[in-house]
C-alpha cells in the first residue's frame, strides 16, 4: 500500500497476529522473558500497529527488564495505535507510575528516563482519566481508580473532584 493510509494488515491484527502474541505471553508465563520479548519484537516488526503487542512489549521492558526509557517509548506507540482501548491506556499509565515510583524510591538499577517522576505521574494521570471516560468494565475501573489514588498520594494532587462515581472496593 502506498500513500499516507495505514496498511490494514499492520493495524488490525489477524488471528495469526493474535496467536503470535499469545505465544509470546505463553513464553512469559513459563518464565522465558527474553524469549517472550524476542517473540513480541517479531510480532511488532510484522504488525507495527498492533496495540496489544506494543503494550505487552512495553510493559515487559518496563517491569521485567527495568528498561524504562525503551519501554515507555513503546507504550507511547501503543497508546497512539490503541488509545481508544482503556486497557491500553491503563497499562501505559501503570508503567509510568511504576517507573516514577522506582525513580523516587530506587531499589535497583534501571534505565534512566528524561522525564521527572512528577512528569511521569502527570502523564499517567491523564491516561487514566482518559481510560475512565471510555467507560471500562467494573474491574478495570477499580484498577484505574486504585492507580489514580496512588498517584494522588505521591503528588498530593487529588484526581477525583466529584466528576466520577467511584467503583465499590474490590475484595483483596
Amino acid at each position: 500500500m502506498t500513500g499516507d493510509l495505514p496498511n490494514e494488515d499492520t493495524r488490525a491484527p489477524s488471528p495469526e497476529a493474535q496467536q503470535a502474541l499469545r505465544h509470546a505471553m505463553d513464553l512469559h508465563a513459563r518464565g522465558q522473558i527474553d524469549a517472550a520479548l524476542a517473540q513480541a519484537a517479531e510480532v511488532i516488526e510484522r504488525w507495527p500497529g498492533f496495540a496489544q503487542a506494543l503494550s505487552y512489549y512495553g510493559q515487559t521492558l518496563v517491569t521485567r527488564k527495568r528498561r524504562f526509557a525503551d519501554g515507555l517509548v513503546v507504550l507511547d506507540r501503543a497508546v497512539e495505535a490503541g488509545g481508544d482501548d482503556p486497557y491500553i491506556l491503563y497499562s501505559a499509565a501503570w508503567c509510568r507510575e511504576f517507573a516514577a515510583n522506582a525513580i523516587e524510591r530506587p531499589k535497583g538499577a534501571h534505565q534512566p528516563v528524561a522525564e521527572s517522576p512528577r512528569a511521569l505521574y502527570a502523564k499517567a494521570k491523564d491516561e487514566l482519566l482518559r481510560a475512565l471516560v471510555l467507560e471500562p468494565d467494573d474491574k478495570l475501573r477499580g484498577d484505574v481508580e486504585d492507580i489514580l489514588d496512588v498517584i494522588a498520594k505521591a503528588t498530593g494532587e487529588p484526581w477525583d473532584e466529584g466528576l466520577y462515581e467511584r467503583a465499590a472496593p474490590r475484595p483483596r
